[in-house]
């Protein structure tokens, strides 16, 4: 009897290495290995085609996402989107409750009136904004230039996009080995949201060497 259950304890500790092993295998081979992402169906801003793409899985209502847009975004798109330097694709996703709206809001707003996007993103993101009902939305997107408010409530009403954003979160699962959000991705390489910037000026750094050695 005391055989077996040494034996059971072992089988334990054996398959708790092996889940742990896998996890740590799979995180490592996730942030090494560059995955081939589709960015044909996402959000597209900067300079299509750049040597240098940073792919964002993003929920709007996500409070980490919203610190991203609130204290790393700015910079990004200072630096490297109104200079027209960077590829830059947004993939939205909507899982957490009360999101598909708001989700909903803002690709209405990207189809509508594309330079208003990020001025819509910085109000939701705002910490202290008021965004919990279709009313609100409809008022943020009246403050905006441009936006067609009857197509836009339209789009609210329909929940248009719901789809599209389904089809998102697919395939972040499938593409993520262990799903979450903010996800960054520069060509096609794993990057912690806080190293963001660091490895955009490493790539750029990278590729003005190498272009210098090849001229």
């Amino acid at each position: 009897m005391r055989r077996r259950k040494k034996t059971d304890k072992l089988l334990v500790i054996i398959t708790i290495a092996v889940v742990v092993f896998i996890s740590t295998t799979t995180y490592w081979v996730d942030l090494v290995i560059p995955k081939d992402i589709d960015i044909e169906s996402g959000l597209s801003f900067g300079k299509k085609g750049s040597s240098i793409n940073l792919v964002m899985f993003e929920d709007f209502k996500c409070k980490y996402c919203k610190k991203y847009a609130n204290e790393i975004f700015p910079i990004i798109k200072e630096k490297y989107l109104d200079t027209n330097i960077i590829d830059y694709t947004i993939i939205p996703v909507a899982f957490i409750y009360g999101s598909k709206p708001i989700a909903n809001a803002a690709i209405a707003i990207y189809e509508l009136q594309q330079d208003q996007f990020f001025k819509f993103l910085k109000i939701i993101s705002q910490k202290k904004a008021k965004v919990t009902t279709k009313e609100d939305l409809i008022e943020i997107a009246s403050s905006l230039e441009g936006i067609n408010l009857e197509i836009f409530e339209d789009f609210l009403e329909d929940e248009v996009f719901n789809k599209y954003l389904k089809n998102n979160l697919s395939y972040a699962k499938k593409i993520m080995p262990s799903f979450e959000v903010p996800t960054a991705y520069i060509n096609g390489q794993k990057v912690d949201i806080d190293q963001i910037l660091n490895k955009i000026e490493q790539t750029l750094n990278h590729q003005e060497l190498t272009y210098r050695m090849n001229d």
